[in-house]
């Protein structure tokens, strides 16, 4: 599986332990906050926070329904770093080693208000209403 290691402006494909290193490690909680490693946008680890408070991590093992978050989110460095080191290797021995909660995301129902079909309705609606008003002052 071919990795791809980012944070908010940068890209790594395939990294390798030290490049895992020095970017986790450039976290610093305000610019640069987030490093994410996977090999798809539905399957990936991500590290949130910084080196000087910690680090939360995110797992999500193929589907929004499938995404979950460390509960301690101070991680030290060492840790998160070889954490990320292992998922490169494919290696999820790791995952037993913290407690995880669930992450789910949730996706919006769109009501028939927030759809093209009502705003349609309401065109036509303000049009008759236009046209009503103009049939009237023609006729009066």
């Amino acid at each position: 599986m071919d990795l791809l290691l980012s944070t908010h402006d940068t890209g790594y494909e395939r990294p390798d332990g030290s490049t895992i290193a020095k970017v986790l490690a450039s976290l610093d909680g305000g610019l640069n906050m987030v490093a994410t490693l996977g090999g798809s946008d539905s399957a990936y680890l991500q590290a949130v926070g910084s080196v000087g408070t910690g680090f939360g991590l995110d797992l999500q093992e193929g589907s929004l329904a499938q995404r979950y978050r460390t509960r301690d989110r101070a991680l030290p460095l060492a840790w998160v770093t070889e954490v990320f080191q292992r998922y490169a290797r494919g290696d999820l021995s790791w995952r037993d080693a913290v407690e995880w909660e669930d992450a789910r995301i949730a996706v919006p129902k769109l009501s028939w208000a927030n759809s093209w079909v009502a705003y349609i309705g309401l065109l036509v609606a303000a049009a008759a209403a236009v046209w009503a008003w103009h049939a009237w002052r023609a006729a009066n």
